[in-house]
């Protein structure tokens, strides 16, 4: 090989390695979830959700999803009532999202909260706080074709993790 073509290799492999590594776009694998509970809204329709209870499964949420059927959720599980703080890092759907209080009761709701991508700058970021011990993340616009506004009460039966 001659000298010139070493020095075309070796600046063909400078413009490739920052990409190694590193995942496209929404190409790692969303989690997977193992826990479920039946979650009944006030007009009385049921929907199962995955439930995530631990710092690591918080965490990761719906990360990496593309899209979600209509008649899914997703509800997190804190150990006490406190604020909490939600953002849609590589999360590719926009989400309703749903807090809800120690007694079930919906304390906050931000509906079609933007979606973000790998490739979203950090303050560009959505984020939402509310107060509470459980957050419902549901397609965008469940929320509203299921009725539900902020100050009623949901019914589900999940553990409460130890802290």
């Amino acid at each position: 090989m001659s000298g010139g073509s070493l020095l075309a290799l070796g600046m063909a492999l400078l413009a490739v390695l920052p990409c190694l590594g590193r995942a496209p776009d929404f190409e790692r694998e969303p989690q997977k979830v193992e826990r479920r509970a039946l979650l009944q809204f006030p007009n009385g329709k049921k929907i199962k959700v995955d439930v995530v209870d631990t710092p690591e499964s918080r965490a990761s949420g719906l990360m990496f999803r593309k899209k979600l059927a209509p008649d899914y959720g997703m509800l997190f599980v804190f150990p006490t009532e406190t604020s909490l703080s939600f953002w849609m890092k590589n999360t590719g759907t926009s989400l309703d999202i749903i807090f809800i209080g120690r007694d079930k009761m919906i304390t906050r709701l931000y509906p079609r909260v933007r979606p973000s991508t790998p490739h979203t700058a950090e303050e560009s970021i959505a984020r939402v706080k509310g107060w509470g011990q459980y957050v419902l993340e549901l397609p965008a616009g469940a929320a509203v074709r299921q009725g539900v506004k902020e100050g009623q009460i949901l019914k589900f039966d999940v553990p409460i993790p130890q802290r």
